[in-house]
């Protein structure tokens, strides 16, 4: 089964930020590079300024929705010093699907990116379902954990952070 929500596929849906690793004209994307938003349409550039944490999930997944509401719960302790972003990699999940999963976890504060065509699993090297990934501010994964807890979260932040 968690080889179907790793399996791009072919089903074309409503379209959340696209997640492809594409860069826009006239810059270079690194590996991983992309643009997620949030529910107000706020762009969230990754890598971006500051260090960034990453969740991939699915809404189908059973302990997704747990470690999303920690995400969103130490994104409200730490600020703006980092962006945290949920990555879906589920096949044929829409919009709304997304949105739905975020508001039932009380994290709509996240930003959201679609990985439909498996991209960013594949630069992140993404295994399970509900891996978190930190990233330092240039865009290096320094931490990475399947459901870690908010005291891991922040640990790995305040290290990339000082």
């Amino acid at each position: 089964m968690l080889y179907s929500a790793f399996s791009p596929s072919s089903k074309q849906t409503a379209s959340p930020p696209a997640a492809d690793g594409s860069a826009k004209a006239g810059t270079t994307a690194a590996a991983g590079a992309f643009t997620a938003r949030t529910l107000q349409g706020v762009q969230v550039a990754v890598p971006g300024s500051r260090p960034s944490v990453l969740f991939f999930f699915s809404v189908g997944c059973g302990g997704c929705g747990p470690a999303t509401h920690t995400l969103a719960q130490v994104q409200q302790a730490v600020g703006t010093k980092a962006n945290f972003v949920a990555v879906d990699i589920g096949p044929g999940e829409t919009e709304q699907d997304i949105t739905d999963f975020l508001t039932a976890n009380q994290a709509t504060s996240l930003a959201y990116a679609s990985d439909s065509n498996a991209t960013l699993i594949s630069a992140y090297q993404v295994t399970q379902l509900s891996t978190a990934v930190v990233l330092d501010a240039s865009g290096k994964p320094v931490f990475r954990a399947v459901e870690p807890t908010a005291d891991q979260i922040r640990a790995e932040l305040a290290k990339v952070s000082a």
